[in-house]
């Protein structure tokens, strides 16, 4: 596992575990980002980074992405 802020780009990622307050851990959940979730990063600048995640993009702060811990996901169907 390692933080999505660090992950590889234009790659499957599997979302394996959320840290953090639980108000932080909420925001990430509205946006789509739990336990299971395959999402793509897309790219990092300016210390944001762009998640492909369901059918849209998202930009987060790098520092909330530290908290998303990921695995690569080999085979997976990214849009």
């Amino acid at each position: 596992m390692l933080p999505l802020s660090i992950g590889p780009t234009n790659s499957a990622l599997m979302i394996k575990k959320i840290s953090g307050k639980d108000d932080q851990k909420k925001l990430l959940a509205n946006m789509g980002f739990v336990p299971g979730e395959v999402i793509k990063l897309i790219s990092q600048n300016d210390g944001n980074v762009i998640v492909g995640i369901k059918d849209g993009r998202v930009a987060i702060a790098e520092k909330m992405a530290r908290r998303i811990m990921v695995e690569e996901v080999k085979h997976a169907n990214l849009r």
